[in-house]
């Protein structure tokens, strides 16, 4: 495991921090970084932000839900599913701070959820990531750290809240070709281990627990003051703990493109091409187009619409699945009503497809969600909402796995 290395290294980040002196320059792009380390911010945060010295704090809290869920357990009708109020909060913290020879970018958060009835669904977690970034004129080695607990649905497909420890080590160097365009190569150490989690009577700490070694390479450049490309490639190998048999290597080139803020819509859109070659002779290797895409446009001053979409590969937590593609679509409108107040409805649908296995027929699951909110938003991008949720899963070859859930809750998402 990594907990050596990444208590070593976030020794490290925390004594660069203390040592942070008052010499500030332009912000610079990160780039190279693991699935922890990646969601750090590149610039410094301009929203909410408290000032130490030369660092810049961010800190929030988001009320994700309290409210009342009517199947807890995601099950099926036949077994009666349970019902509970249910309140989940997250405090965090973001910090940003660039220096003559060094940047650095911190988070750390905490996962609160409350179960009125069913104890064992209560949770205390935790998330820390930062990396660091030293700037030596056009060379800029970089090393990044990150560890997450939490116990939560990892995926679609697993309905257990389950335990869940996220590690990440990762190093890095890129070189400044110009002001707005750089190369990159990095090294990035993942693992994923379950604890104390069970689904349909598979052990998903047996089934799920493994790590990941990946190198990634690439370029980025900005193509107008509002836009950005990444272009770059990736080979990682998958090891599976207590099963060698699902073990596999992935190869990918992919294209990221950013846009600001400032435009006339905003997101980012990463598209490529994966070559998935698990070691097990009955899996079938996966050679396709993958990506995902976050997009928001504004309509006529009084409204906005959001889209999210993604298409990749995951582990089954069956190992007779092997793994499973995963297409989903998200799309909401929100619209003012008057003053500060408004509405939001959204509704999307996920599609698991199963045909990884040559020893099996191919199967599709299904999940659908439809949603609708009242809102009031105050300052800072704080907003207070009424939600109503439905989310309803089919499985027409596993029926076990079908179920219908509803939600009604208040969530609220606060800076300082």
């Amino acid at each position: 495991m990594l907990r050596r290395p990444v208590r070593m290294a976030s020794t490290i980040v925390l004594m660069i921090m203390s040592l942070l002196c008052a010499h500030q320059a332009g912000a610079q792009s990160a780039v190279g970084g693991g699935p922890l380390t990646s969601t750090l911010p590149d610039t410094e945060p301009t929203v909410g932000v408290l000032s130490g010295g030369p660092i810049r704090f961010a800190p929030g809290i988001t009320v994700r839900e309290i409210g009342y869920d009517t199947n807890v357990f995601d099950e099926t009708a036949e077994e009666g599913p349970k019902e509970d109020w249910v309140a989940a909060v997250n405090p965090d913290l973001s910090a940003f701070a660039r220096l003559r020879f060094v940047r650095v970018s911190a988070y750390g958060g905490s996962e609160l959820t409350y179960y009125h009835t069913y104890e064992s669904e209560r949770s205390v977690g935790y998330a820390g990531r930062g990396r660091v970034d030293f700037l030596l004129s056009n060379l800029r080695p970089f090393v990044g750290v990150g560890r997450t607990r939490t116990r939560t649905r990892p995926n679609g497909e697993v309905d257990t809240r389950a335990n869940r420890v996220e590690e990440e080590l990762s190093a890095g160097l890129a070189f400044d070709l110009s002001p707005t365009s750089l190369i990159y190569g990095s090294w990035i150490r993942n693992s994923n281990e379950y604890e104390n989690a069970f689904e349909d009577g598979v052990d998903l700490s047996r089934a799920l627990t493994r790590e990941r070694e990946e190198y990634q390479a690439g370029v980025k450049t900005d193509l107008t003051p509002l836009l950005s490309v990444q272009l770059y490639g990736r080979r990682a190998e998958d090891i599976f703990r207590f099963e060698p048999l699902r073990n596999a290597t992935s190869t990918a080139a992919l294209a990221t493109f950013r846009v600001a803020a400032e435009a006339i819509f905003t997101g980012v859109i990463t598209a490529g091409y994966q070559d998935l070659q698990p070691v097990d002779p009955k899996s079938k290797p996966f050679r396709g187009l993958t990506g995902s895409a976050a997009i928001s446009v504004p309509f006529i001053e009084v409204g906005r619409f959001t889209m999210t979409a993604a298409r990749g590969t995951e582990y089954s937590f069956d190992s007779a699945d092997a793994y499973f593609v995963e297409n989903s679509v998200m799309l909401a409108y929100t619209h003012r009503l008057f003053s500060e107040v408004d509405v939001q409805v959204r509704g999307g649908r996920s599609v698991f497809e199963y045909s990884a296995r040559l020893d099996l027929p191919a199967r599709t699951d299904t999940l659908d969600t439809a949603a609708g909110s009242l809102g009031y938003n105050l300052r800072n991008r704080t907003r207070i909402a009424l939600n109503y949720e439905i989310n309803k899963r089919r499985s027409p070859e596993v029926p076990g796995r079908n179920y219908d859930r509803r939600r009604i809750y208040l969530s609220w998402l606060f800076a300082f």
